[in-house]
């Protein structure tokens, strides 16, 4: 299984655009940390209703509640992260992803099992960035 999450989501629109792309390509779950759902007109495929997100008030909330053998998996723009290319996705894995503004803190990057980026120099979008990673997750395990 795998969940998708944001810390800070900036907008609404950003976690409504990657709760569709968890739903379409099969995620477990989604999940935001220190920011709450507006339900979103836009949702044509009422994704609220089939797949759960969950709402945690804090990064320790959220940290808390990750379940056993589970991997954290940081996506950030950092030199101490590996590139998703090479990377081996975990059977059970949760991938979280900062705003674009606030991105995830030294802290919360120290706490993820692995840490992983997706090419390029510069900052995408945070909904942009789930699909990425999404995709290259079921690419990589499709082709097992």
């Amino acid at each position: 299984y795998f969940g998708l999450g944001i810390y800070r989501p900036k907008t609404v629109e950003n976690l409504g655009t990657l709760w569709r792309t968890a739903y379409v390509l099969g995620a477990d779950f989604l999940f935001v940390i220190e920011d709450k759902f507006k339900k979103e007109k836009t949702d044509v495929y009422k994704v609220w209703s089939k797949i759960p997100l969950f709402q945690y008030q804090s990064f320790d909330h959220f940290q808390q509640s990750l379940p056993y053998s589970c991997k954290l998996v940081g996506v950030e723009l950092d030199d101490t992260a590996q590139s998703i290319i090479q990377y081996n996705h975990p059977d059970r894995a949760i991938y979280l992803l900062g705003s674009e503004s606030h991105g995830l803190s030294k802290e919360i990057k120290g706490k993820c099992h692995d840490l992983v980026q997706i090419p390029g120099s510069q900052s995408m979008n945070v909904a942009v960035a789930g699909s990425i990673v999404t995709y290259d997750r079921i690419a990589k395990f499709d082709s097992k």
